[in-house]
């Protein structure tokens, strides 16, 4: 009975011991739970707390910068009075503007409002004060609001100051006018220049830039399609004959570049000279040029929107300016025409780069048009043969070399029919004799000769068949070879014509 009652009671402290265990990991479990909670809450009440304290810095310095852009009430003013009549472009409201010596905005509304009205004189007179203060905004803000009222006629001299000649790299705003051009949103008249300004640009390039140029069009349009499709039907051992898969891959280049030449053409239409076409960039643009302020007060402005944003959103981006860069004109105009694009932009750069698409399309046309070699020399079986479209040259070496390859060494047949015959003569002698156990070695010569001899036999007779079989084999493939020559000649007649016309059809089309 004692040792019932130790063990019940091992068994109880075991099972005791057992709870606390777990009793512990379960604490351990929550411990690092609410560990992991309260880094997670500590975290999130330090961002908030960092946000509001940057919060208040924004707002305490916004608060005095406030009172410093109060001295520039004659600047406020006159942003209120352009913003009212950019809302009104259609019935001009009578301005009320003091002048404020320096700022281009005042001439710059006054001259809009007088363009407006009909008012020419007035017009020449208050854009060429605002010209002489800041030429680049007045023009950009005709342009654009002149637009944004519809009146293509009165915005052609002002575009064309907007986008002067284009540099090797294009800001914002030249994008942004280059693409209004393209799309027709000011009317022929737009189309035209941005055409004329890309045309002086591509002539401009000096004779190296424009070679490598040339090489990244020809680049380009190699690289749409590899043209394996043309040749998948030829047998392997021909889909690495460059002499024979080459052409007429070009010749599919040439057929796809003349695709989206042609499917560019019918789409790219002008749109209607209304200004439902004017692009929402150019009502963003405005109002940031507007907001802009006076050469001293820009500063101030701009610090002001950024303490606005860390306010409303914690951290301040500022926006690109409108003339930063937006990239490498030759790059734009490269993406236009090969890239995703609308068609009225790949219209204006197939146009711009002509003398680049013209050469490429010669040179895939020549490409195209080279005459397959007489004869290839390729690696049938192992073995190099000469074929044509009459078949191969000559098959003696090759089945010399095959005869070669699975012939065998007659010296151990023989040495096996000699075994087996000396075997056969010893035992005829020894067996009348009478001697005893001696007849066995020449019994077991002449067996061991017989075995040597048959499999030796048998070895070459299977030898033989298998060169027979790689002959034939070799002889099929050739054939093969053959006929696939004679295809692909037949058909390079069609392959030039095709690409001659192809190339045509594009010469026409740029020229």
């Amino acid at each position: 009975m004692s040792d019932w009652a130790d063990y019940r009671q091992d068994r109880q402290i075991r099972g005791l011991q057992e709870e606390v265990n777990a009793a512990y990991d379960y604490a351990d479990r929550r411990s690092r739970t609410l560990q992991s909670k309260l880094s997670e809450v500590q975290g999130t009440l330090e961002r908030r707390i960092d946000r509001l304290s940057r919060s208040f810095d924004a707002f305490v310095e916004l608060s005095d910068l406030r009172m410093e852009l109060a001295a520039f009430d004659r600047e406020s003013a006159i942003r209120a009075e352009t913003r009212r009549l950019l809302r009104a472009v259609a019935d001009p409201p009578r301005l009320d503007l003091a002048d404020c010596p320096g700022y281009w905005l005042g001439p710059a509304a006054e001259a809009l409002h007088a363009l407006l009205r009909g008012d020419e004189v007035a017009a020449e007179s208050h854009a060429a004060e605002a010209t002489s203060r800041d030429e680049e905004r007045t023009t950009l803000f005709l342009t654009l609001a002149l637009a944004m009222a519809g009146r293509h006629a009165l915005v052609t001299p002002w575009l064309a100051r907007a986008l002067p000649p284009l540099g090797t790299t294009v800001t914002q705003v030249q994008r942004l006018l280059w693409t209004a051009c393209a799309e027709g949103v000011f009317g022929e008249t737009g189309r035209s220049h941005i055409e004329q300004r890309l045309a002086e640009f591509v002539d401009g390039l000096p004779a190296e830039a424009a070679t490598a140029e040339g090489g990244r069009w020809r680049e380009k349009i190699a690289s749409e399609g590899s043209g394996r499709a043309e040749t998948s039907w030829l047998p392997r051992v021909l889909q690495s004959e460059a002499a024979l898969t080459e052409p007429p891959a070009y010749a599919a280049r040439l057929t796809r570049l003349r695709a989206r030449i042609e499917e560019t053409l019918p789409a790219a239409e002008p749109p209607a000279e209304t200004a439902d076409t004017v692009p929402e960039e150019f009502g963003a643009l405005l109002t940031r040029l507007v907001d802009e302020g006076s050469a001293d007060e820009a500063p101030l402005l701009a610090r002001a929107r950024e303490l606005r944003q860390i306010i409303e959103n914690g951290t301040a981006t500022p926006p690109k300016a409108w003339d930063d860069p937006e990239g490498e004109t030759r790059d734009l105009l490269r993406g236009d025409m090969f890239e995703q694009s609308t068609p009225a932009r790949r219209l204006l750069a197939l146009r711009a780069g002509r003398r680049w698409i013209a050469a490429a399309a010669g040179d895939l046309a020549e490409k195209a048009s080279h005459r397959p070699p007489e004869r290839l020399r390729v690696r049938v079986g192992g073995y190099h043969l000469s074929i044509g479209p009459d078949g191969p040259e000559s098959t003696a070496e090759t089945e010399a070399g095959v005869d070669a390859e699975y012939a065998t060494n007659p010296l151990a047949e023989r040495a096996g029919l000699i075994l087996a015959i000396a075997g056969i003569v010893l035992l005829a002698v020894t067996i009348p004799l009478g001697l005893g156990a001696l007849p066995v070695l020449p019994a077991v010569v002449a067996v061991g000769g017989a075995i040597l001899w048959l499999t030796q036999r048998h070895a070459r007779r299977v030898a033989a068949e298998a060169a027979v079989r790689e002959k034939a084999r070799i002889t099929r493939e050739a054939g093969q070879i053959t006929e696939a020559i004679r295809e692909h000649r037949s058909r390079y007649e069609t392959l030039a014509t095709s690409a001659a016309k192809d190339r045509d059809a594009i010469l026409a089309i740029v020229a």
